[in-house]
């Protein structure tokens, strides 16, 4: 079994708050890690994948969590009934005790409409996403903590040794932890399926969706993946496939509530007055949005596959989140793009507002022109701690000064 992340900050956190809440997409080891922590602990374990569980907690939800939590608990899939959550807010507010429930949720819970309660000041929240490749590879790295430390460019690793092949497939298989070292038709077949039970299964568990309608939710997912890395256009979407914008709009955000895509903010603060305001889309797993391009290791690796680059920065954006969710350092991931069209694929600004910005290339060749966004977004901020990166496709850690400005460039497979 391969070693999490989150598995020692779960386990502290249990120590510190009531209510401990760990989200995130299906089958990315959710309930793993729950019952793995739940026998460390000694908690008793309930899942509502259990039909006659569901049935009890639904009938009586209030009955359920009177007579379970007498001890701590672990309630899997605890989005499936949400009439739970106010039974959980009263019992942890009258028993007002340690690590009362460790539960785990297939949908953001801040995010569900059949939610109502918050458990504000009751309850730490911690998204497990799939496995990031320093789990995978059992390499003792943050990058997000890295990227932001002094020795930032320092990794002692040779690069040369790890065959592009290998960072290809990565980017492909992406991190499911059931899928990453399938090839490419069992992944295929497995996603496949993963998509119509999602969407049939899931949706309604967090919002009132007529499952009519679920066609035109498989299709947005179709066109967001050729779109990754790209401003979201509503009104272009909406043309597509046929649906007003408003519904657009709705659907892309129930697609983030169960952690299948993400709208990355722009970058704008009151330094940055002409910047453009929309969101880009990014997908949580690469070895998703692969399937749904059709986009196989050979293809890629032959630069046969047109959505190769895109797909790129999508996985450098899933690692940074990955890493982000047990970081020492506490920071938020934006995009930069100006009316000039100069732009950064991604702006990482901490809470002590020093900022490092990530240009992703897929190529292993580095051209000036590149640093164009980054140029002028260090000129932008010259007032914060600055730091300028280019993830390439090579195998050398380099320096570049442009102007009074020191950039570097990184092989993209530091994250592998």
């Amino acid at each position: 079994m391969i070693d999490r992340k989150l598995y020692k900050t779960i386990l502290e956190m249990l120590n510190v708050f009531r209510i401990v809440a760990i989200n995130g997409p299906r089958q990315s080891g959710k309930t793993t890690l729950q019952k793995l922590i739940a026998k460390e602990k000694n908690i008793k374990y309930y899942t509502f994948d259990n039909l006659d569980t569901l049935n009890t907690a639904t009938n009586d939800p209030l009955g359920f969590i009177s007579f379970i939590s007498k001890e701590n608990v672990a309630i899997d899939e605890v989005q499936m009934v949400p009439s739970v959550i106010p039974a959980i807010k009263m019992s942890v507010d009258n028993e007002n005790r340690k690590g009362m429930f460790l539960l785990t949720g297939s949908s953001d819970m801040f995010k569900n409409s059949k939610i109502k309660e918050s458990l504000a000041g009751r309850m730490a929240s911690f998204n497990l996403f799939p496995l990031s490749y320093s789990e995978i590879n059992r390499r003792n790295i943050n990058i997000v903590d890295k990227l932001f430390s002094k020795n930032f460019n320092d990794f002692n690793i040779d690069f040369k040794q790890i065959e592009n092949e290998a960072f290809v497939s990565a980017v492909l298989s992406g991190g499911y932890p059931e899928v990453y070292n399938l090839n490419f038709k069992e992944r295929k077949v497995w996603f496949e399926f993963y998509i119509k039970a999602r969407i049939s299964k899931d949706i309604a568990t967090i919002e009132n969706v007529d499952l009519g309608k679920i066609s035109s939710v498989d299709k947005l997912l179709k066109v967001l993946s050729a779109q990754i890395g790209s401003l979201v256009n509503y009104k272009n979407i909406s043309n597509s496939i046929g649906i007003a914008d408003k519904t657009v709009a709705k659907y892309i955000q129930l697609l983030e509530a169960l952690y299948i895509v993400k709208l990355v903010p722009a970058y704008a603060n009151n330094q940055l007055k002409r910047v453009v305001k929309s969101p880009k889309v990014q997908f949580i797993d690469t070895g998703l949005a692969s399937m749904l391009l059709n986009v196989d290791v050979e293809g890629a690796m032959t630069k046969q596959g047109d959505f190769y680059g895109n797909l790129v920065e999508s996985f450098v954006y899933s690692e940074l989140i990955k890493h982000q969710s047990y970081s020492e350092i506490s920071m938020n991931i934006h995009h930069y793009r100006d009316n000039q069209k100069k732009e950064v694929d991604f702006v990482l600004e901490a809470s002590d507002g020093s900022v490092v910005a990530l240009e992703v290339k897929s190529g292993s060749n580095i051209k000036k022109e590149y640093f164009k966004g980054l140029v002028t977004l260090a000129k932008t901020l010259k007032d914060k701690p600055f730091k300028g990166i280019i993830f390439y496709g090579g195998d050398e850690v380099l320096p570049y000064k442009i102007e009074e400005f020191q950039f570097w460039a990184i092989p993209l497979k530091v994250l592998i």
